[in-house]
């Protein structure tokens, strides 16, 4: 075999090489909203996406006998989201979760304010058959306690708002309410060690996929769920499909929900403000930093950054400095919120959640959060009260 032949060879295999590595997930979506009430405009969309801050989803519009249909492509298997886009306006919505697979269909319901997947790809169909179990044994029971909830109590609270007064001041609905979410709760946990269980005896994708979003939440009530996930994972799917990409989704998340006072800060790509990506250790290197991750639209971020400002001024000079990190769909709101608060810092930019700096501290969907870090990198404070966190800075940079 000559060189030439050799080279046209290895020219052909890079290219298959290429087309298979720009291969696309395609997955066919379709469902029907038997409750129309709610809306008709559906929303679908990675799990990990905040609309706040990412233009990464679908929409699409159910037809006069609500069903509607589109396709999914992106470049792996992944859990996506369904909700309906009016609900998510009033700041309430209630979501679906189906795992997207190639040359899959997945067929949706929406009825009485709820989602099921019917059907969907192969690694889908196992979690549909646990979910029939889970329906019967917890899911059905949860459904008629917010059922009953809602039939007894929300005449009663709107009846109070009509009246100019607030619901929560009457103590008998706060003690009915109370009294509903104590026993959905309870189900809600005990669904949750029988689905842990079940994952143990019953490896499948989709659970890889479930961990992934459930260690995702950044609640520390649910702090115990994710230890029991951690040693589910650790015990019986860290070497379950090795090579699936979520395997690498999940230790982020670990590593994120691990970010505690004591422990070392992480390190990741940011874009700085020439717009190149550099590591954020570069960008904290012999100073006391507050990472300040924020967002336009998150006022409890804003009025905590804004409290920082007095701070910030007073020990600038001294070795301490605030790293902010805005996370936006549109450079214009970030922009604008800083003209408004009058931050006298910098601000880089995560736009459309490009390098999912969210996820990689454990932030979530709910907006941000700020790690106090000192000059050897590790966490003093995950605190986002300025009160609490002037002594911490003073002690860091030795003032007495």
């Amino acid at each position: 075999m000559n060189l030439l032949m050799k080279r046209q060879i290895i020219i052909i295999l890079l290219a298959f090489v290429w087309v298979a590595a720009q291969a696309q997930i395609k997955c066919h979506i379709e469902g029907e909203l038997k409750d129309q009430t709610q809306g008709t405009t559906i929303i679908v969309c990675p799990v990990s996406v905040d609309l706040r801050s990412s233009n990464n989803y679908i929409k699409t519009k159910a037809d006069e006998k609500g069903n509607f249909a589109c396709d999914v492509e992106t470049d792996k298997m992944c859990l996506y989201n369904v909700f309906l886009e009016e609900q998510h306006d009033k700041g309430a919505w209630m979501t679906g979760e189906f795992l997207v697979e190639n040359k899959a269909t997945v067929e949706l319901l929406f009825d009485e304010n709820s989602w099921k997947v019917i059907s969907g790809g192969r690694e889908q169909m196992q979690k549909v058959k646990m979910d029939a179990k889970a329906e019967k044994l917890y899911l059905g029971k949860m459904k008629e306690i917010s059922k009953k909830r809602d039939t007894e109590l929300r005449p009663r609270a709107e009846e109070l708002i009509a009246q100019g007064k607030n619901p929560e001041e009457d103590s008998l609905l706060m003690k009915q309410s109370e009294k509903y979410d104590n026993e959905y709760e309870q189900l809600y946990f005990a669904y949750r060690t029988w689905e842990n269980e079940y994952y143990k005896t019953n490896p499948m994708l989709y659970a890889l996929y479930d961990f992934a979003h459930q260690m995702s939440y950044t609640s520390k009530r649910f702090d115990e769920q994710k230890t029991k996930l951690m040693d589910i994972y650790h015990a019986t799917y860290e070497n379950f499909h090795p090579k699936d990409p979520v395997h690498s989704v999940i230790r982020t998340h670990e590593a994120a929900w691990k970010l505690k006072p004591g422990k070392p800060y992480i390190d990741y790509q940011v874009r700085n403000t020439d717009g190149k990506l550099v590591s954020v250790s570069s960008l904290m290197r012999d100073k006391v930093v507050l990472v300040d991750l924020w967002a336009s639209w998150c006022g409890p971020c804003r009025r905590h950054s804004k409290a920082m400002i007095p701070i910030y001024e007073k020990y600038k000079d001294k070795g301490f400095t605030i790293l902010a990190i805005a996370a936006e769909r549109r450079v214009e709101d970030m922009q604008e919120a800083m003209k408004q608060d009058g931050y006298p810092w910098a601000s880089l930019l995560e736009l459309n959640q490009e390098n999912h700096i969210w996820e990689k501290n454990g932030a979530g969907q709910g907006g941000g959060a700020m790690f106090l870090v000192d000059r050897d990198g590790i966490i003093l404070s995950t605190s986002t009260e300025a009160e609490e966190l002037e002594p911490l800075i003073k002690k860091a940079l030795n003032i007495e």
